[in-house]
């Protein structure tokens, strides 16, 4: 008796065929299918929520958390915060000087001893600036305000792996004669200087003077120039029967003119100049305000001294007041109030600061390697199956060059590389490339499977990001 061919379909409608002859149709190719349920168990474990977990002959792994992997034979991976991995870390910046405060992923270096400092740091990054000049000094005897010291606010300055030279200027000295006193520089490095501030005029010999911004002047002449883009000019006085001097620039503005007159008893002295805020520290400051003018004369039943501009000026004096001027604030480079009369000395200009802002980390890229803990297999594996997605984070990977995939069915003491294909994307929606390897056969076969996933030529222009994970075996 023939057998029926089985290859025949017409054959298959009854009688029976040997199992010898079964050899002769065609096998499944079940690789697309593996994929699928590789895929969906992705998705049930980013839907819910779900650590690495195990399916019959398969584990699934979609880095919701990090218990799939084996971080102590695993090298330069960083799992990120929206659940992957790659060679892509944070490197911490070791570097020192002033004082040291932390907001958020931010360090700040503060400078506020007038004088010299250091800021030394082992890593080449960009930092944000502000520095700022001392301010001048009030002028004598209804004189000018002091000018505010010159503001440099500078974001995204790159510093070197070295030690970078610190200058905080001191504010200008009060003056208790008819002259001046400017305060002093400010600077980081080799970059521009902030200029210090002028001091203010005094009655019948001095005019306000040029710094970082102007200090205010005693009769209706202008007052000192102000730096282009560090700060303004100081305003103009009356050398009238009660005298008013003008006040002293600042960062944001100019020093505002004397009202006075020959007549009018309410005489007033300029205010200072607005100054700048500015939020390096993390709370918005105001920095480098002019110093107010100072008000003389026979007539002092009311005050008239001119008012601090916000950002640390201090307020001139005047008779009515009776009181001394104020001195710039500290570490704003304020300019210093104006003295009056019968109190005609005046006040000092506000120390300067220096004040970096820089990352507490920088990006850094190593090649990495990826590798999962151990998952007990039912029977001896001698076959694995891989599925994985990834993304491109910069730059195009090339499999199996910048991409590699190993399994181990013995704990990792022997590893089978694995020749990846692509097999597609997920969607158009952020797609993740999918790819797969299939029926590799174990160079040892054993129960305790694991896989190894590297990246190769990581680096600031091609960054890949393992998504997700499964591994089959037979």
């Amino acid at each position: 008796m023939v057998s029926p061919d089985p290859t025949n379909a017409s054959n298959l409608s009854s009688g029976d065929v040997p199992l010898a002859q079964l050899g002769n149709a065609p096998a499944t190719d079940t690789t697309t299918l593996e994929d699928d349920i590789a895929l969906l168990g992705f998705k049930v474990a980013v839907n819910g929520s779900l650590a690495k977990y195990n399916l019959v002959d398969q584990t699934e792994d979609a880095f919701v958390d990090a218990t799939g992997i084996d971080a102590s034979a695993s090298t330069g991976e960083t799992r990120n915060a929206s659940k992957y991995y790659s060679g892509k870390g944070i490197s911490p910046v070791v570097a020192t000087g002033g004082t040291v405060t932390i907001d958020g992923d931010y360090t700040i270096h503060s400078f506020t001893a007038t004088g010299a400092g250091t800021f030394t740091t082992d890593t080449a990054q960009s930092v944000d600036l502000l520095v700022v000049a001392g301010g001048g000094a009030g002028g004598y005897y209804a004189g000018g305000g002091g000018g505010a010291g010159g503001y440099i606010s500078t974001i995204g300055h790159s510093v070197t792996a070295a030690s970078h030279s610190i200058t905080v200027g001191a504010g200008g000295p009060a003056i208790s004669s008819n002259t001046y006193s400017n305060g002093l520089n400010s600077q980081f490095g080799a970059m521009t200087a902030a200029v210090g501030g002028g001091g203010g005029g005094s009655y019948s010999s001095t005019s306000g003077q040029v710094g970082g911004s102007g200090g205010g002047n005693f009769t209706t002449t202008a007052g000192g120039a102000g730096t282009a883009g560090q700060g303004n000019a100081g305003g103009t006085g009356k050398a009238v029967s009660s005298q008013c001097g003008g006040g002293g620039g600042g960062a944001g503005g100019v020093g505002t003119n004397s009202s006075s007159n020959d007549v009018d008893p309410n005489n007033l002295a300029g205010n200072g100049g607005v100054g700048l805020s500015n939020s390096i520290t993390g709370s918005a400051v105001f920095y480098a305000g002019g110093g107010g003018g100072g008000r003389g004369g026979s007539v002092i039943s009311l005050s008239g001294q001119g008012e601090g501009g916000n950002g640390g000026g201090g307020r001139g004096t005047s008779g009515a007041s009776n009181n001394a001027a104020v001195a710039g604030t500290a570490n704003t480079g304020g300019g210093g109030g104006a003295g009056g009369w019968p109190t005609t000395g005046s006040a000092a200009g506000g120390i300067g600061v220096v004040i970096l802002r820089r990352a507490t980390g920088v990006e850094a890229y190593s090649n990495m390697v990826l590798q999962s803990n151990s998952t007990t297999a039912e029977t001896t594996a001698t076959k694995g199956d891989i599925v994985m997605t990834y993304t491109d984070g910069s730059g195009t990977a090339t499999l199996n060059t910048d991409i590699t995939a190993e399994f181990s069915a013995d704990n990792g003491s022997n590893w089978t590389s694995m020749t990846l294909a692509a097999q597609g994307t997920t969607g158009s929606a952020s797609p993740h490339f999918i790819v797969s390897a299939h029926n590799v056969t174990a160079g040892v076969s054993g129960t305790g499977m694991k896989y190894r996933i590297k990246t190769l030529n990581q680096s600031a222009a091609k960054e890949t990001r393992i998504q997700a994970v499964s591994l089959g075996w037979s």
